[in-house]
């Protein structure tokens, strides 16, 4: 199923729940990427925060890629459900690579909330792959 550029919330049928949910995946050794849905909502940041929680529950350390370059802006609310689900994980993360694409706002944005919460070790990308191949650089691969 294809995730749709609108908000989700818990009307939501289990076919979209899991395809939310499916954006979230291990692309390496201790390296999880979030597949950001193009309309985050409170809803959407817990499924996909619930299935990264899962791959990386064994993991003391790990780097993760967040690609951005398909979504838009998130609305307040979301911003906070954001900062909540990071609280949780922020002291285990080595390096958060972003890829944005070319959107100079959204890179922007992107690091600003970061280090908001407290993550300091962040690179913006243009790509996907290329955040991919820094989270690797990252883990000291």
């Amino acid at each position: 199923m294809e995730v749709e550029p609108r908000a989700y919330g818990p009307e939501s049928t289990r076919e979209e729940r899991e395809a939310i949910a499916d954006r979230v995946s291990v692309v390496d050794d201790q390296i999880v990427l979030i597949h950001e849905v193009p309309v985050q909502s409170p809803f959407s940041v817990k499924l996909m925060f619930d299935r990264f929680r899962a791959l990386t529950q064994d993991w003391d350390r790990f780097a993760y890629v967040v690609d951005l370059t398909q979504a838009k802006r998130p609305d307040p609310e979301t911003r906070v459900a954001l900062k909540a689900e990071m609280r949780g994980i922020s002291p285990r993360v080595i390096h958060l690579a972003v890829a944005v694409g070319d959107n100079l706002l959204m890179r922007a944005m992107a690091q600003l909330f970061a280090y908001s919460m407290g993550l300091t070790n962040v690179s913006t990308h243009a790509t996907r792959a290329e955040a991919i191949e820094e989270a690797r650089r990252a883990m000291g691969r």
